[in-house]
């Protein structure tokens, strides 16, 4: 599959008279986490392409609100001071409803109202992708992270415009193609956040094509329950123990779970190593023991998958994993380093994200494709205009 890069929107620029480019990003960006390293993936598409065309209009969204309700907490303008800040250029925010609309400021740099306030975005509907497409004449896709959803923003407004891929989602997809293509064994996955319901699938897939599969946050919980494990007060989808017990006895990889835990009564008390969780505690990060074997096979491995968080980062006495982890990774020369997910990345200290090795900011989208799912994102700047 060939998608439509930047570099084949430049020579579209270079030919045609361009006025205004949509591009679309992922500006939903955690209010509890101050992490803008999806604002600095788009940096460079905007400031390239405010070189050839008169305008450039951001659209995104943000969080679930109820479509057809506008309400305040779920405003972009929340994001518009680190746009700012980041790509270092005035940018003006237009809080009118879409379709009141009836010409953009003359401004060079606008960003458009959560796009989730609408129903038609996340219904894929052609007449909502008709409104977007009205301010633009060309569309540019760098939102990787919103690549697996068939919404109106992301698929359908590219059967309307000219559409391209960012320079940053061009260069997740070239980086995520090292590790399907052409994997350097050992190949070693590490999986971790809350759920195992929201990554099941990557996880039954992961345990077929990796070396080891290294499962950790509180989805470890489920798979420890599978073998038997009391996990007392931590967290566990009870429900998914069975589909843990499949995976498990079904897997071609090593699958490393956590020996010894961080536990506390409280999330906001100090931790206390154990081997076993107490009774009426609950494990929030793994403990020394853990961390020391996932280095020692991260040591020994060629291609190195991580997404989701390993320990309950946000709190700096659960954060020791996430620590160690990123420092092992950080020291490794010669290794294939992929590291997905918004919360992944904020799990790892700021020191230090310039040294794991690529960086991607997309979650869902990182893990379908990295299972060989196709995504409708990226389908469609294939197939569109």
């Amino acid at each position: 599959m060939k998608i439509k890069t930047f570099d084949d929107f430049l020579q579209y620029a270079s030919q045609h008279n361009i006025e205004t480019a949509i591009v679309r990003c992922d500006l939903n960006i955690p209010s509890d986490i101050q992490d803008y390293s999806r604002i600095e993936a788009i940096k460079d598409t905007v400031l390239a392409a405010s070189k050839l065309v008169k305008r450039i209009v951001l659209i995104s969204h943000y969080k679930r609100p109820t479509a057809g309700l506008r309400e305040d907490k779920y405003s972009l303008s929340r994001v518009l001071e680190p746009i700012k800040t980041t790509i270092n250029k005035d940018v003006t925010f237009v809080p009118q409803d879409i379709y009141d609309i009836n010409s953009l400021p003359d401004a060079e740099i606008i960003l458009l109202e959560n796009l989730r306030f609408y129903e038609g975005e996340t219904k894929n509907d052609i007449h909502f992708a008709e409104q977007i497409a009205k301010f633009g004449d060309v569309y540019i896709n760098d939102g990787f992270s919103v690549s697996h959803r068939a919404h109106a923003s992301v698929e359908a407004i590219t059967r309307l415009l000219p559409s391209f891929a960012g320079i940053s989602l061009t260069n997740t997809i070239q980086e995520l193609e090292k590790i399907i293509q052409k994997i350097e064994r050992p190949y070693t996955a590490i999986i971790g956040g809350s759920k195992v319901s929201t990554k099941i699938d990557a996880l039954r897939q992961l345990s077929k094509i990796s070396d080891n599969l290294v499962i950790g946050g509180a989805m470890a919980n489920v798979f420890l329950a599978a073998q038997g494990k009391n996990m007392q007060k931590s967290m566990v989808e009870k429900d998914l123990i069975e589909e843990a017990k499949k995976i498990i006895q079904g897997s071609k990889s090593n699958i490393v779970l956590p020996i010894d835990f961080m536990c506390s009564d409280s999330i906001t008390k100090e931790g206390v190593l154990y081997d076993e969780v107490p009774e009426s505690q609950a494990c929030f990060d793994i403990g020394e023991k853990s961390v020391s074997k996932i280095c020692s096979i991260l040591q020994e491995s060629k291609t190195i998958m991580w997404n989701g968080a390993i320990g309950a980062f946000e709190f700096a006495n659960f954060n020791g994993s996430s620590v160690a982890v990123s420092t092992k990774i950080s020291e490794l020369s010669s290794v294939t380093r992929v590291i997905g997910g918004g919360e992944t990345v904020a799990s790892i200290p700021s020191h230090l994200k310039d040294r794991v090795g690529f960086i991607c900011t997309a979650g869902g989208a990182f893990l379908e494709y990295i299972a060989g799912y196709k995504l409708p994102g990226i389908e469609a700047l294939a197939q569109g205009l």
